[in-house]
């Protein structure tokens, strides 16, 4: 599998679609047209309240990094509040949504972490982890053109493979796995162990796979 380590130089900021906030690109697999991507992974920072940008055909998945609670109020669904412990919330992207932040910090903006694929194509799960003394083992796709992801959100994590190797990821950092070999029966290969290299380790976890 060929691994990449990825920092802050190696991510893109810009605004919102809709011009009402600025989000930071981690990894995308680009295309033409008006989204302009099969899927994207990213965060963003929300300060006020306001709708979010229109995705037609996008699935979409949510989760709370920092900064404090998000309400959500989404088309035709109860609204729900999400923080640092609740799990990632998904949704359509053609949805009508607005936020409501609640900022632990005055002038502190809430960071948030997106996943989207392009419904037609692309799926996607998306996880979230506070790691502590015990291993966590996660299962790694191997369908053709998958590939998995690794965001640190706070504090550093070890990432071990079955060959042995070792790769530390810190806060802000990321961890893109891709080539895994879908030829072979699903087995060691495919796992690898996170283990916390300093307290209070959170991790986006992210997979993405062709349908």
């Amino acid at each position: 599998m060929k691994l990449q380590a990825l920092g802050p130089a190696d991510f893109l900021k810009m605004p919102w679609k809709n011009g009402q906030g600025v989000t930071t690109e981690l990894a995308v697999a680009r295309r033409p047209g008006e989204d302009g991507f099969d899927w994207r992974i990213s965060t963003a920072t929300v300060a006020v309240p306001g709708p979010f940008s229109v995705f037609a055909g996008i699935d979409r998945s949510l989760a709370i990094v920092r900064g404090g609670t998000l309400t959500l109020n989404v088309e035709g669904r109860p609204d729900v509040t999400l923080t640092t412990r609740t799990a990632p919330y998904a949704f359509g992207g053609e949805l009508a949504v607005s936020s409501t932040p609640a900022l632990e910090a005055d002038g502190v903006p809430i960071d948030d972490f997106n996943v989207m694929t392009r419904r037609d194509g692309w799926q996607h799960t998306l996880t979230q982890h506070r790691l502590d003394g015990d291993a966590l083992t996660w299962a790694l796709p191997v369908t053709a053109d998958a590939l998995a992801f690794l965001y640190c959100a706070h504090g550093q994590v070890h990432v071990t493979f079955h060959d042995g190797r070792t790769v530390s990821v810190c806060a802000g950092h990321a961890l893109r796995l891709d080539e895994m070999n879908a030829t072979e029966a699903f087995d060691a290969t495919h796992v690898c162990e996170l283990r916390a290299g300093a307290p209070s380790t959170d991790v986006f976890l992210t997979t993405l796979a062709r349908r």
